[in-house]
C-alpha cells in the first residue's frame, strides 16, 4: 500500500514514492508493475494515470 496523509498530500511525496518504487523494479529486472485501485478512489486513479499507469482489467464484487 502507498499511502500518503491527508495532511502532507500535494507536495510531491507520491510522485517521489512512485518514481523510487519504478526505478527499483527497473533495477531489479521487472518487466512491469501492477497495482488494484478501488473504483471509489478517484484521486488515486488520476494520480496512476498521470503517472502514466494504464487500466487493463476490471474487477467485480458482490459483498453478501
Amino acid at each position: 500500500d502507498v499511502c500518503v496523509d491527508e495532511k502532507l498530500r500535494g507536495r510531491g511525496i507520491a510522485s517521489e514514492l512512485y518514481r523510487y518504487v519504478r526505478g527499483y523494479a527497473k533495477d531489479i529486472g521487472c518487466y512491469h508493475i501492477t497495482l488494484n485501485v478501488w473504483e471509489l478512489n478517484g484521486n488515486a486513479k488520476r494520480f496512476y494515470e498521470k503517472m502514466g499507469m494504464k487500466p487493463q482489467r476490471e474487477y467485480k464484487e458482490l459483498i453478501l
